[in-house]
């Protein structure tokens, strides 16, 4: 496939994402910026330049963006973007940490394996150990 080509099926792609999106707004909003999508495509259709297009590109993608915040979700639109998210064995799972059994709901980390652990992530994330002198609580 040319360089093209490949522009040309991304350029599509973007575009029917954003006509996906402007659908969903109010009639009133939607057939403005139906008709101001579609002009800008075809007033740009003939450009060559790479950083136009680069940037035309860029432009499209954060439209899409902002409509994705703005536009209203349908019913019918499976999309799993939300929810709650626990590092469980070194894997991102979907859930909560509220679980029967596990260490966060039953209570089964005692105080000094906590202050450790907390002590080793301190230390991870700022590269150093936590400033001594003051007590376990203030």
């Amino acid at each position: 496939m040319s360089s093209a080509a490949a522009h040309r099926q991304q350029v599509l792609g973007l575009y029917r994402s954003m006509i996906s999106l402007i659908r969903r707004l109010p009639s009133s909003q939607s057939e403005a910026a139906l008709k101001e999508a579609r002009q800008t495509l075809r007033e740009r259709k003939g450009e060559s330049d790479p950083r136009i297009l680069l940037d035309n590109l860029k432009e499209m993608s954060s439209k899409i963006g902002f409509l994705r915040i703005t536009a209203p979700r349908r019913p019918g639109d499976i999309r799993d973007v939300g929810g709650h998210y626990v590092l469980r064995d070194g894997a991102l799972q979907k859930g909560s940490g509220i679980e029967i059994g596990g260490r966060v709901a039953t209570g089964g980390m005692s105080m000094e394996e906590g202050m450790a652990r907390n002590s080793r992530d301190f230390r991870r994330l700022y590269g150093a150990e936590k400033p001594k002198g003051r007590g376990p609580f203030f």
